[in-house]
């Protein structure tokens, strides 16, 4: 692994860089705009990789090998931004990472409105006592209605995918104050 970067703004500029693609993914998943919304992830999954990697140089440069052994540690282990590395990488070196699209079922009966309003007079009587009138003329069946999209989630992990991206972008973004300094 190399990671040679000594300048900090460069680190800021990939979180800016990253805060813009996830804005456009929103964008995207609420316009269901399948391309374009995977290609900003693959190039907020690029963006969010080379912060750990910038991360990593400006680390060693200002704190020493040691403290950048110590942040990889963390950043690897970290559930979100361990995670988000992780798939960045197979992004990255590999066949791309898996997403899901997440829907919304619900479960109704196929004919509404089947019983009178009379039909609450003999509700304790059986089928068979009920006069002919009052009794269901349609077979109940369960009917599936799909709902449009919820959101999108990665293979591997159940929460919503802008959100993991968020979060983990946040974390990262205390990961960097923690451990480089800024000229001013």
């Amino acid at each position: 692994m190399y990671s040679g970067a000594s300048i900090p703004e460069r680190v800021f500029d990939k979180v800016r860089e990253c805060r813009f693609f996830l804005a456009r993914m929103a964008d995207y998943e609420s316009a269901e705009d399948i391309e374009n919304f995977l290609f900003c992830l693959s190039a907020f999954l690029s963006a969010f990789r080379s912060i750990a990697y910038k991360l990593y140089g400006v680390t060693e440069k200002q704190r020493g090998k040691t403290a950048k052994i110590t942040l990889k540690k963390e950043l690897h282990t970290h559930p979100q931004v361990g995670f988000l590395i992780g798939r960045s990488n197979v992004e990255v070196h590999a066949d791309g990472v898996k997403v899901w699209q997440r829907y919304n079922l619900s479960i109704g009966d196929s004919i509404s409105g089947a019983w009178t309003h009379d039909a609450e007079l003999f509700e304790d009587q059986s089928e068979m006592c009920r006069p002919p009138r009052f009794q269901p003329r349609f077979q109940r069946s369960a009917k599936t209605q799909v709902a449009t999209v919820v959101d999108w989630q990665f293979e591997g992990h159940q929460s919503n995918l802008i959100g993991l991206c968020h979060d983990a972008l946040n974390e990262m973004e205390n990961f960097i104050r923690q451990n480089i300094s800024v000229a001013p």
